[in-house]
């Protein structure tokens, strides 16, 4: 099969095309013929070496992908079968999703029901592509933070629905930030994204946030801009910089009773003071981690196929900001590094 393979860290070059062997079936893990994958920033880290000996190279990556059944490896899924996967150490621990064809733990597979959209044909493979990690963590992130009801992990339901959520992301210009946002919106709430770049405010606004503060992700300042438009302040605040700085401005936007979610760091991405002392943070009650490494089948199954309900019914938009061929990969990671997007990067291989 066509995949490509690090062989060795590097920039965006270190990512090569080249014949690689199909994976072999094996019991209870699921060959997935790819259609369609998205990207994520967390895959040019491990591609630049960011992951260490996490992820020993050569490696095929990639943490998610979306296609249909080979092979079910003795499983309940057939032949056939609609399915998406992420994490469960694709692309980490074992080859991901930069390939025609990958294999998972059936227990980060889910059977998707893919509806049909507005012009009577099923949702093409590279919108459904848009969902699985990044609405996944989204999900994730306002369950932790206090937004979505945790007794009902496997459905979209408020945690409080007299009180309309107000929150807060850093960074907003990305395909998590707009997922929250949807997430929000549907939940009669508002959403403050804060990005370093004044020309993706558009493309934020139109994605569902209610405003957009320009300024460096991980600078001070943003609580004042927050609490000027919110009283109270923030009732949660998504922080995938998690930079010291950062988590100390999120602090000052919440609200009494108010909840942080970490997802992640991106400080050095962002041109950010590296996170010091942020398990210092953790510490306190109102921070929290949530880690897309939590998910699993049982769960993620039917939130995955809600989101692609309400993208058919028009309750969420995809947020995507470019949908690519196989062969523009590794333009597509050197875009991806100097945050030229804002939205979900989707390959399809059908292109």
């Amino acid at each position: 099969m066509l995949a490509y393979v690090v062989h060795e860290a590097g920039g965006p070059e270190a990512l090569v095309a080249q014949e690689w062997p199909d994976p072999e079936p094996a019991a209870d893990w699921v060959t997935i013929a790819v259609k369609a994958f998205g990207l994520n920033r967390a895959e040019a880290v491990t591609r630049a070496g960011g992951s260490g000996d996490a992820v020993p190279f050569p490696r095929v990556i990639g943490i998610e992908a979306v296609g249909e059944v080979v092979d079910g490896g003795g499983t309940d899924l057939a032949p056939g079968t609609p399915v998406a996967t992420a994490m469960g150490g694709l692309g980490r621990q074992h080859d991901g999703s930069y390939a025609a064809f990958t294999q998972a733990r059936r227990s980060h597979v889910f059977p998707l029901q893919i509806p049909n959209g507005a012009d009577g044909s099923p949702l093409p493979w590279a919108t459904v592509a848009a969902v699985p990690e990044t609405f996944v963590t989204a999900l994730g992130c306002l369950r932790v933070a206090g937004v979505l009801d945790a007794d009902r992990p496997d459905s979209i339901v408020a945690a409080d629905p007299s009180t309309p959520p107000r929150v807060l992301m850093r960074p907003g210009a990305s395909a998590l930030g707009l997922a929250v946002a949807q997430i929000v919106a549907d939940l009669g709430g508002e959403t403050i994204g804060v990005t370093r770049s004044a020309t993706k405010a558009p493309a934020l606004l139109a994605g569902g946030m209610t405003d957009v503060l320009v300024t460096a992700p991980g600078a001070s300042g943003v609580a004042d801009a927050v609490t000027a438009r919110w009283t109270d302040g923030a009732t949660a605040v998504i922080d995938t910089v998690a930079s010291d700085e950062s988590l100390a401005d999120d602090l000052a936007a919440l609200a009494p009773g108010g909840r942080v979610a970490i997802a992640g760091s991106l400080a050095a991405s962002y041109g950010t003071a590296a996170a010091g002392s942020v398990g210092g943070f953790m510490s306190r009650p109102d921070v929290d981690f949530f880690s897309s490494e939590e998910i699993h089948t049982d769960t993620e199954t039917a939130l995955v196929n809600e989101v692609l309900a309400g993208l058919a019914s028009g309750r969420f938009a995809a947020g995507i900001d470019s949908v690519i061929g196989f062969d523009e990969l590794v333009d597509a990671h050197r875009s991806m590094e100097a945050n030229a997007y804002a939205g979900k990067v989707v390959v399809d291989l059908s292109r």
